[in-house]
Formats: C-alpha cells, sequence, structure tokens
C-alpha cells in the first residue's frame, strides 16, 4: 500500500513540474535564459565600436578627422550617428535602462578619452564634439530600446543601422536579413502583413540613406572653426540637410538599391529558410500540445 502511495506521489511531481519532466533539453535552455543577459553584454560591448565606427579611426578611437594643415575637426555627422547606432546596437541588446545607459556612456566616455589627442581643437569645439556624441548616444539608446521585440521591429532596426551608420563595413548581408525576417512570422493567412512588413523594411532603410547622406552634407557646408559656434552653424548644417535632400533624395533612393542588386538573392534564400523553419516549428508545437 505504501509503495503504491510512493509512486503516485512520485507521478504527481513530475507532472506538476514540467521542467524536471522534460529532462535534460529543459535543463539546457534554463542554462541559457539565465546566461544570455550576460551573454548580450559581452556581444555588445564588443559591436559598439565596428556598429558606429569601423573603418573611420583607429580601434576605440572617435572619427575626430581634421582638415589638412588646419585644426577645425570636421567629423559632426559621423560623430553624430556614429554615436547612435553604436548606443542604438547596445541598448537593443543589454536588458534594464540603466545597464544600457551605463555600457553606452561609459564606452562613449573611453573613446574620447583616447581620441582626445588625436585631432587640435578650435577654441569652443571640444565642448559641441562632445554635446554631439551626447545627443547621439541619447537618441541611440532610445532607438534600440524596443528593437529586438519581434521579427519585424528587429528587421526595421537592421534596416536603420544599415542605413545610418558612418562605419565602412559592408550592409549587403545585413539587409539581406532585415529585408528575409518579417517571413518569420508569415503564414498563408498573413501574405498582406508580410508583404507591408518588408516594404516597412525598405524605406526605413532608404529614409535612413537618405538622412545619413543629407546630413553629412550639412556638416560638410561648415567653416573651418565654424562648428565651435553652435548659432552660426546650426542653421547651416540645416540648410545644407534640406538642400541635399531636395536636391538628391530621390537620386539617391534610386541609387542606393542599385549598389545591393546581388543581395536580393540572398535576401529571398533566407526568407524560404525562413518561411520553412517557422511552420516546422508551428507543427513541432501543435504536435507538442
Amino acid at each position: 500500500m505504501s509503495e503504491t502511495t510512493s509512486r503516485r506521489a512520485t507521478r504527481t511531481a513530475a507532472a506538476s513540474n514540467p521542467k524536471d519532466a522534460s529532462g535534460p533539453k529543459a535543463s539546457r535552455w534554463d542554462v541559457l535564459r539565465r546566461t544570455w543577459p550576460w551573454v548580450a553584454v559581452v556581444v555588445a560591448l564588443l559591436l559598439w565600436w565596428p556598429a558606429g565606427y569601423a573603418g573611420r579611426a583607429e580601434w576605440m578611437h572617435l572619427p575626430l578627422m581634421q582638415m589638412a594643415g588646419g585644426v577645425a575637426p570636421v567629423a559632426g555627422g559621423e560623430l553624430f550617428l556614429g554615436s547612435l547606432v553604436a548606443a542604438a546596437v547596445v541598448s537593443a541588446l543589454v536588458a534594464g535602462p540603466w545597464p544600457r545607459f551605463g555600457a553606452a556612456a561609459g564606452l562613449t566616455a573611453v573613446a574620447w578619452v583616447l581620441s582626445d589627442g588625436d585631432v587640435v581643437f578650435a577654441s569652443g569645439e571640444r565642448v559641441v564634439l562632445a554635446a554631439l556624441a551626447a545627443l547621439g548616444m541619447l537618441i541611440g539608446l532610445g532607438v534600440g530600446a524596443r528593437a529586438l521585440k519581434g521579427a519585424v521591429s528587429a528587421g526595421a532596426f537592421l534596416a536603420l543601422v544599415s542605413g545610418l551608420s558612418p562605419a565602412t563595413w559592408s550592409r549587403g548581408l545585413l539587409l539581406a536579413v532585415a529585408v528575409a525576417l518579417p517571413f518569420w512570422v508569415a503564414s498563408s493567412d498573413r501574405v498582406a502583413p508580410t508583404v507591408l512588413a518588408v516594404v516597412r523594411v525598405v524605406v526605413t532603410w532608404l529614409v535612413a540613406v537618405v538622412v545619413s547622406t543629407s546630413l553629412w552634407a550639412g556638416f560638410g557646408a561648415l567653416r573651418a572653426g565654424q562648428l565651435a559656434d553652435p548659432k552660426s552653424a546650426a542653421p547651416v548644417v540645416w540648410r545644407g540637410f534640406i538642400d541635399n535632400v531636395r536636391e538628391r533624395g530621390l537620386e539617391t533612393v534610386k541609387a542606393a538599391p542599385q549598389v545591393y542588386t546581388g543581395w536580393i538573392w540572398v535576401a529571398l534564400a533566407l526568407a524560404v529558410v525562413l518561411v520553412v523553419a517557422a511552420a516546422a516549428l508551428r507543427r513541432r508545437r501543435a504536435s507538442a500540445s
């Protein structure tokens, strides 16, 4: 009688504790879930500089370039956009607002200290450039905070990073992944939402490209040393930005996709893989339930 009671108690405990019932697989999942936040922090720290500045300066240095023979840094646009993208990547990966801020601000401060001796600043420029880096960082933290909440938002975020980053790495694979990600949630009854999601990703990328090129043009219109006076510099940057959007915006929208025509096939292949994988996962869940 006592043995029967013991067996029933054992079965009841196993049924009430699915973690034990699923065995090693559940344990591995739990370990991954517990360790991922720390892994994500490490990945974010490693990606911060490459995402925003790779190819524009030495490792962990900010692109505070100066004109040949002059003393005026001319990297306002690069500095702002690089700070924005780098902070957005950190914000997308690191959980919690204060850890995100601490990681992005700490890395920005370290890079600034390392870069401070790279150029000779004109009077007043150091403060303005530091403000641009800080403003870009704060905007980036907001942009990346909800970037990975779903496949579509993740695709739009990757497209934004690709379009805004001043870094010189190739954007082809990143764009292909961004365009393919909406197909992860595609199904036979979600054709229109999937198409609209892909359009959203592509439009996000094109707008980001136009914004980044126009911002570069705006800062490029400044005279040497003019950045030290924000009141006179801001209207020049704004006019250069608007003029570039008006005169070259449509041209940029037409030309940008042509650079990555070959990656369309990669995006299609990735979309097929994601659709098949998602369908298989849904069937597995349905059979398990």
